[in-house]
C-alpha cells in the first residue's frame, strides 16, 4: 500500500518507519528540513514542503495513494488547513487525522475525516490500565467500557483446563486465545524466546506456566478478575 504521512515528529516518524518495515511505500512530509533529512534514507521519499500551500498539496501523487495520515502535533491551524486541502483534492484516498485536543477533534469530525486518532490519549488509557489492573501486559481500548487485554496467566490457573477455570461464568470475561511461550536457538546458539498463538481454545485446553491470556471484557470485570486472582 502507499501512504503519505504529513508531520515527521515522534508519532509520524515512528509510524512511517513501521509501515516501511512492513513493506509499504511511504512519502514523509514535514516543514522541518532536519526531520526530513533524518528519514531520507529510510522512507520511500521525503519532502520538505508546506502542506498549507495548495500548490504543494496538488503536486503530490494523491491519486496513487491509499492513505494520507496528517500527524501534525502542535500547530492546530496548520493541521486544519492541511486537512482541508487534502480533503478537497483527495477523491478516493482515505484521510486519517490526528486530533490533539477535544476542539481539534470536533473540527475534524465536522470536516468529515474518515478516521480520527489521538495516540497520546490512547496510550495514556492503555498505560493507566497497565498500572491499575494487576498483571496487564498490553491492552487495546475499544471504548470507555470495554477492552481486549493480555494478562500473565494467574498461578491458580496453571495446569487447569479452560473449563475448570470457568472465566466467563465467574467474571463475565471471554478468553479469546492463549499466547504460549517457547524457546528456540538462533544460528549463533543463543536462546530466543518466542510467543505462539494457540488459535481457538477449547474447554479442554490446559493453561501452562508462562502462558499469556488474551481476554475481552469490561474494564471493571477485568479489574475485578485480576484483583481476585492476585
Amino acid at each position: 500500500m502507499k501512504f503519505i504521512i504529513v508531520g515527521l515528529g515522534n508519532f509520524g516518524s515512528a509510524l512511517a518507519l513501521k509501515l516501511v518495515e512492513e513493506g509499504h511505500e511511504v512519502i514523509g512530509i514535514d516543514t522541518n528540513q532536519n526531520h526530513v533529512n533524518l528519514l531520507s534514507d529510510s522512507l520511500t521519499h521525503t519532502l520538505a514542503v508546506d502542506t498549507t500551500n495548495e500548490l504543494a498539496v496538488t503536486s503530490l501523487p494523491l491519486s496513487d495513494t491509499d492513505f494520507v495520515i496528517i500527524g501534525i502535533g502542535e500547530d492546530v491551524g496548520a493541521s486544519v488547513t492541511t486537512t482541508a486541502l487534502f480533503k478537497k483534492h483527495c477523491k478516493k484516498t482515505k484521510i486519517i487525522g490526528r486530533a490533539i485536543s477535544p476542539i481539534h477533534q470536533t473540527i475534524l469530525e465536522t470536516m468529515g475525516i474518515d478516521v480520527i486518532i489521538n495516540p497520546e490519549a490512547e496510550f495514556a488509557h492503555q498505560f493507566a490500565n497497565r498500572l491499575t489492573i494487576l498483571g496487564t501486559i498490553k491492552s487495546f481500548i475499544l471504548d470507555d467500557n470495554y477492552e481486549i487485554a493480555e494478562f500473565k496467566v494467574p498461578e491458580t490457573f496453571i495446569d487447569k483446563t479452560v473449563q475448570e477455570a470457568d472465566i466467563v461464568n465467574k467474571w463475565n470475561v471471554s478468553l479469546i486465545t492463549i499466547l504460549s511461550e517457547s524457546v528456540r536457538k538462533n544460528i549463533l546458539g543463543s536462546q530466543i524466546k518466542e510467543r505462539k498463538v494457540s488459535g481457538v481454545v477449547s474447554g479442554a485446553t490446559v493453561f501452562k506456566e508462562n502462558d499469556t491470556l488474551v481476554l475481552f471484557g469490561s474494564i471493571k470485570s477485568l479489574r475485578k478478575m485480576m484483583e481476585e486472582l492476585a
